[in-house]
């Protein structure tokens, strides 16, 4: 699987494409998502559902069609959020998933999703931005993200 980091700040690529191990092959790209050819796109479900249908899912990925004509990729991949429970009318984030951080278990399970649809030729695009990963400043959400893919690329 190819996969491409974009964002339209390149301290941000800067920052990524010195966590994430060169090995994994990641091309960072700073333009827009328009310019990449791909068969997938993943996208914060804020940015996705209200555009092109699905709802909030805190188990599985989405995987969702881009009728839209609107330049971005045939399809549109929402990552899920940890899984939680209620008990005594509170909601936490299940035992399980605790110490998991969200951008690993977004970007692992949107990669699998990818994986499951399309096989592995397809070609994914994580736009920063649109995920909500377009800080400068944060490590810890990148290292993250190298840990899931690191994962995937292994399973």
């Amino acid at each position: 699987m190819k996969i491409y980091v974009t964002s339209l700040q390149q301290s941000t690529l800067d920052l990524w494409s010195r966590l994430l191990p060169t090995s994994l092959g990641i091309e960072f790209v700073n333009e827009r998502i328009r310019t990449v050819q791909a068969d997938a796109l993943v996208m914060s479900g804020v940015w996705a559902f209200d555009r092109y249908g699905g709802r909030p899912d805190r188990e599985v990925a989405q995987v969702l069609s881009n009728s839209k004509d609107d330049g971005l990729p045939e399809w549109i991949i929402v990552p899920p959020f940890r899984p939680v429970v209620e008990w005594e009318g509170q909601i936490s984030i299940r035992d399980d998933f605790r110490h998991v951080s969200p951008a690993y278990h977004a970007v692992l399970e949107s990669l699998r999703a990818v994986r499951n649809e399309f096989g592995d030729s397809a070609i994914v695009v994580l736009d920063l931005p649109l995920l909500g990963m377009d800080d400068p400043r944060d490590e810890a959400t990148p290292t993250s993200v190298a840990q899931a893919i690191e994962v995937f690329v292994t399973e």
